[in-house]
């Protein structure tokens, strides 16, 4: 078994196999990222090859849960430009998500973008 292998694993399969380990507590309770450590750990696994950094691709997704309320009170307050201007950051963002998603583990990662992009 490697990281590769755990990293592909659903959450219900990790579960089984942490069951398995002598040790282990609170399994049930845990999450994916929690999982994954407890098997590396119990199977010797080198943890710094990581693929899933999540940290950049966790920010994004929260600034895109932000503006999606921001277009909702937009939206109530019928401003369309605004509204506009929001939906296209969400999907500059969105994109940037995929390319984190698709990007090589060894690449460096571009900070995100905090402020919109000027309308065009």
């Amino acid at each position: 078994m490697d990281l590769q292998t755990l990293e592909r694993m659903t959450v219900l399969k990790l579960r089984d196999e942490a069951l398995k380990v002598p040790d282990a507590s609170g399994v049930r309770g845990m999450n994916k990222d929690e999982l994954i450590r407890l098997l590396a750990r119990a199977h010797g696994i080198d943890l710094s090859q990581s693929r899933r950094g999540g940290g950049e691709k966790t920010a994004l997704k929260k600034q895109i849960a932000g503006l999606k309320t921001q277009i909702a009170e937009a939206i109530g307050a019928k401003r369309a430009s605004d509204v506009k201007r929001l939906r296209r950051h969400v999907k500059h963002l969105k994109a940037e998500t995929r390319r984190l998603a698709k990007q090589k583990p060894t690449a460096s990662v571009a900070a995100p973008a905090s402020a919109p992009p000027a309308s065009s």
